[in-house]
């Protein structure tokens, strides 16, 4: 019957949209960053993993239920694995992962009413390896997706994102520490909009606001019970593998003055 009366799909459509953004709030805010050695991906959390290699040079970040980020990890994991099997690693890359996998499978989750969505915002990350920067790409729980060069976040609601992106430099020749110190910070004022009842639809409102806020007290409070998830795609490193995670060693001096 729904499908003969369009406006009740819509309506189904807006309740899911309502109810998704509903269970994402809350979640940890993701923040992508080029480096000069490579890419960062930061988050934080309290023990489940958000951060993953899916190919060589290929990482993803998200935020949402862990099932489900646990199901798109492998579906991303076993298109590039295909793809490299048949043709050649060097063909597979980011822009066909999310373009022909990731996208419509979220997409036909979001639009068929009468399945589970997928609770997610995913973060994703290419490392060009012969060159400087990295290409990102957001994939949204409707399955839109973006391409960002250099940069990309997601944050627990769509308005963070422009904000978070903001806080973050456009330039790629930072040290690793300051690129830390620069994600710590935008993922402080995604936190920071997560917590507002009323989201201002006006950017400059937004940021009028987060100006005001004291970011640095919230990402204080947030290291008190969550510790610093942070993986780099270094193309500086020995061998093919370009994944590693950091460890204490490098980011306990980036997070000491908050604590």
């Amino acid at each position: 019957m729904m499908l003969d009366e369009p406006y009740r799909w819509a309506e189904a459509v807006a309740n899911r949209r309502e109810y998704i953004e509903d269970q994402l709030r809350g979640g940890s805010p993701v923040v992508g960053l080029a480096w000069r050695d490579g890419a960062l991906l930061l988050t934080l959390g309290r023990g489940q993993q958000k951060i993953f290699e899916v190919y060589d040079r290929i990482g993803m970040a998200a935020l949402g239920h862990p099932a489900d980020i646990e199901k798109l990890r492998q579906s991303a994991v076993d298109l590039a694995s295909v793809i490299g099997f048949n043709y050649s690693e060097q063909d597979v890359n980011l822009q066909q992962i999310v373009h022909f996998g990731l996208g419509p499978a979220v997409k036909t989750a979001f639009d068929e009413v009468f399945r589970s969505p997928f609770i997610v915002r995913v973060l994703m990350l290419e490392l060009d390896v012969s060159e400087e920067g990295a290409v990102f790409y957001t994939v949204d729980y409707d399955g839109t997706f973006q391409k960002h060069e250099g940069r990309g976040v997601v944050g627990e609601v769509p308005e963070a994102d422009g904000l978070m992106r903001s806080r973050l430099p456009d330039k790629d020749r930072l040290s690793l520490r300051n690129a830390l110190k620069a994600a710590l910070e935008a993922w402080a004022a995604g936190r920071f909009v997560g917590t507002l009842d009323e989201i201002p639809q006006d950017a400059s409102e937004l940021e009028r606001l987060a100006g005001e806020a004291d970011l640095q007290a919230i990402l204080k409070d947030a290291l008190e019970s969550a510790t610093v998830e942070a993986v780099v795609l270094d193309r500086s490193g020995p061998g093919k593998r370009r994944f590693r995670v950091l460890g204490d060693r490098e980011i306990r001096p980036v997070i000491r003055p908050y604590r």
